[in-house]
């Protein structure tokens, strides 16, 4: 994690002095694209008689010092250093260009509105980090699927100061405060997310695990009362509200299995009961383990096995 040094405005190890560098047509191919492969390099073509370059060159440099040494500004003098320019086909400046894994990747010409560049070095600055964060998910998921709920949590935050608009770190994040008993927190948190995070998986699956907590804190949840369902069901086979708290009971204490095979009772017996609500209950079981999980793929098959026998 970089960590910000008192005496300059980037992070310690990266200061100003190596994030904005001035290239000449000698190490152009060294310091740009060579060091593209490594991490994203935006190149900015100006001159010392041009009123705009003067404008814009503050703003380039400030903004990409806020990207913490995700990306490297490299600022050079076309009269000095007309070669490259006229190769590739620079005829206005101000003109910015961006290099990446050894190649143009995007730019623009003439002074632009501030939000306009901040996303643009946004967006070249995410190439930096697209490999590693996916790896990092890759890492936290692991973590939280193992218990390790502070690693997991850590880590998720560490995407999230990066990608503040990842979706999938924070449903998992909040997933992870779940997992401690912070519900109000989750909750408060999965609200503020961004409409399409309706679209995202993790996202389901967290809203799902919050609303079983929600229901299961509806009434008492203790052996005893689990034991009372049980009982119920014994004498009852047919007491389907009972069997649909003690599913609820069930999931809010990690048994997911035997919750699955409960809501199944039900829909075998009677599946449109309460309007369905056995059905619904099982989909809401499996919104929140996730497609992939294999206690869903296995029940999935039984639900259709049931609803279509």
């Amino acid at each position: 994690m970089l960590i910000e040094d008192s005496n300059n405005n980037g992070p310690s190890g990266l200061d100003s002095n190596n994030l904005i560098i001035d290239v000449v047509t000698e190490n152009f191919m060294l310091d740009v694209i060579e060091k593209s492969k490594d991490i994203p390099v935006i190149v900015d073509f100006w001159a010392p008689w041009c009123e705009p370059c003067k404008q814009l060159t503050p703003i380039i440099e400030r903004l990409v010092l806020e990207q913490n040494g995700r990306v490297i500004l490299a600022k050079m003098d076309i009269d000095k250093s007309p070669e490259v320019a006229q190769q590739l086909k620079i005829q206005s400046i101000p003109a910015v260009m961006a290099f990446h894994d050894g190649q143009p990747l995007d730019g623009f010409i003439g002074v632009q509105p501030e939000k306009t560049i901040r996303e643009f070095i946004k967006t070249i600055a995410a190439k930096n980090n697209s490999s590693s964060i996916d790896q990092n998910l890759i890492d936290a998921r692991l973590e939280l699927d193992n218990g390790n709920f502070e690693e997991a949590s850590n880590i998720f935050s560490q995407i999230l100061q990066i990608e503040p608009d990842n979706i999938s770190a924070a449903s998992l994040f909040c997933r992870c405060l779940l997992k401690v008993g912070e519900t109000e927190k989750a909750e408060n948190m999965i609200k503020k997310l961004p409409q399409e995070a309706e679209k995202n998986q993790d996202f389901i699956s967290v809203c799902a695990e919050i609303d079983l907590i929600k229901k299961a804190k509806e009434g008492p949840n203790d052996e005893n009362h689990q034991n009372i369902l049980r009982e119920n069901i014994s004498k009852n086979p047919k007491d389907h509200q009972s069997r649909l708290d003690l599913a609820i009971l069930l999931v809010s204490s990690g048994d997911n299995k035997s919750a699955i095979e409960e809501l199944l009772g039900i829909i075998e017996i009677d599946p449109k009961w309460n309007d369905s609500e056995g059905r619904k209950q099982l989909i809401e079981i499996f919104n929140a383990l996730g497609p992939q999980d294999e206690l869903v793929i296995e029940g999935r098959k039984k639900l259709s096995s049931l609803l279509f026998s």
